[in-house]
C-alpha cells in the first residue's frame, strides 16, 4: 500500500485545462465599477493576458500610480482618455493607443463630457481581479461612502497598484 502512495504522489501533475473560448456580444451587459463600468472579455483564469471593454464616466481619474508586474495599454474607441506619463498629460481620441510598460508610473482619466469607452489589455491577465473586486466593493461601498476610499486602496495592495500621489489633472 505504502508504494502505491508513494507513486500516486510521484506521478506527474494533469496538464492545466485551457480556458473556453468566449464570445462577448455588443449588447452584453457591463457590470458597475461605481465610476463607470467594465464587460470582460477574457475569462479569470486567462493567465497571461486580459482584456476588459472599459467604460468610464465623465470626471473619473487615477491617482498618479505604477504596477511592478503589468503591463498596460488603453486603445481609445470612443470619447477622450486623458493620460499622464512620462511627466506629460494628453489627451486620446477615438482610434489612439497607448502601451503603459510595468514600471511606469501613470494616471488616467476622462476629463470629457461623455463616456470614454476604451479597449483595456494587460499582461499578465491576474490584474483583471482587480476590476471584478471593485465589481463587489461598489455593490455595498459606493464611491462617496465613507468605506470606499480606504477599501479601494487596500484592494491597490492586492493588485499590483502603488498608488504615488494625487491625480495630476
Amino acid at each position: 500500500m505504502l508504494m502505491l502512495l508513494v507513486a500516486l504522489a510521484a506521478a506527474p501533475a494533469a496538464p492545466p485545462q485551457a480556458p473556453a473560448a468566449v464570445i462577448r456580444r455588443a449588447g452584453d451587459a457591463a457590470g458597475s465599477i461605481g465610476v463607470g463600468q467594465v464587460g470582460y472579455l477574457t475569462p479569470p483564469e486567462a493567465g497571461a493576458m486580459g482584456q476588459v471593454l472599459l467604460i468610464e464616466g465623465p470626471g473619473y481619474r487615477t491617482p498618479i500610480h505604477v504596477h511592478h508586474r503589468t503591463d498596460e495599454s488603453f486603445y481609445v474607441l470612443s470619447g477622450r482618455l486623458t493620460l499622464h506619463v512620462d511627466g506629460q498629460t494628453r489627451v486620446l481620441g477615438p482610434g489612439d493607443y497607448v502601451f503603459i510598460p510595468r514600471g511606469t508610473p501613470h494616471a488616467q482619466g476622462n476629463q470629457g463630457e461623455e463616456p470614454s469607452r476604451l479597449l483595456l489589455t494587460v499582461s499578465s491577465g491576474d490584474f483583471i481581479g482587480f476590476f471584478r473586486a471593485r465589481e463587489e466593493l461598489v455593490k455595498t461601498s459606493p464611491p462617496g461612502h465613507p468605506d470606499y476610499g480606504p477599501r479601494m486602496y487596500g484592494l491597490s495592495d492586492v493588485y499590483d497598484v502603488e498608488n504615488l500621489g494625487d491625480p495630476p489633472f
